[in-house]
């Protein structure tokens, strides 16, 4: 079964460790990791809280570099705020990135326990996909949705379309075994999937980007398979890696 959770909230732990678990936060942890692992990071750490994530910097080898938000801004004392701009090849190249959001890495750490976690996002939606094919037949598929604030974020649907619509598009199958909160993310996809900005700007997420400043980050991120890489997470601690 392929399956698109809504909210972490509406994750079943049950379901969770023979899975392969994408988590999306489109607008804009997804992004940001995925663009600091293109721009040659060498991983991308996770944090659901931002004090975890300044002690971290002590006891690691340099260069490290703090990134996060809450609320969309900056947390203060940070390197980086949440906007995938600020991570470019100048500024993280071979260095640990320490990542905690508001949203993005919650979802993250609700799915920790998954046999394999990727993340996801437009930006690397048919690299994503191309990595699931393989356990396809034999594990549970569930592409996570972060949300904004426990709310669902149309951004993110999409995102789980945009890997769907690259998994027909790779498999040529008809018959893949998509759930209905699947089929509503495809569907959702399609619909915008020539005007993947302007969509984007009307939702919730978009709206408060553009309220904080940020409204170019809509367009960046509205970019699929502008990096197409595959973004893997390993447990213990939580890190993001670019796969081989």
């Amino acid at each position: 079964m392929i399956d698109v959770v809504f909210l972490p909230a509406l994750l079943n732990p049950n379901r969770v460790p023979k899975a392969q678990v994408v988590v999306l936060d489109v607008l804009r942890a997804s992004s940001s990791i995925v663009t600091a692992l293109a721009n040659g990071a060498r991983e991308v750490r996770l944090f659901g809280e931002v004090a975890p994530a300044l002690a971290a910097r002590q006891s690691l080898p340099a260069p490290v570099l703090l990134g996060g938000e809450r609320g969309g801004v900056k947390v203060p004392g940070f390197d980086f705020g949440n906007s995938p701009s600020e991570y470019s090849a100048e500024r993280v190249a071979n260095a640990t990135v320490l990542l905690t959001t508001t949203n993005g890495t919650a979802a993250v750490v609700a799915a920790q326990t998954a046999h394999r976690i990727l993340i996801g996002c437009l930006l690397n939606a048919g690299a994503t996909a191309a990595a699931l094919i393989p356990d396809l037949p034999e594990r549970e598929t569930i592409l996570l949705c972060a949300g904004t604030e426990g709310r669902i974020s149309c951004e993110d649907v999409f995102g789980a379309g945009a890997i769907l619509f690259a998994l027909m598009s790779q498999t040529m199958s008809p018959h893949l075994p998509l759930s209905d909160n699947a089929w509503i993310a495809y569907q959702a996809f399609v619909s915008v999937r020539h005007h993947l900005a302007p969509a984007l700007r009307l939702g919730q997420g978009g709206l408060n980007l553009i309220n904080l400043g940020f409204e170019s980050d809509i367009d960046y991120c509205a970019q699929p398979n502008l990096k197409p890489l595959v973004a893997l997470v390993h447990p213990s601690p939580l890190r993001v890696i670019k796969s081989p």
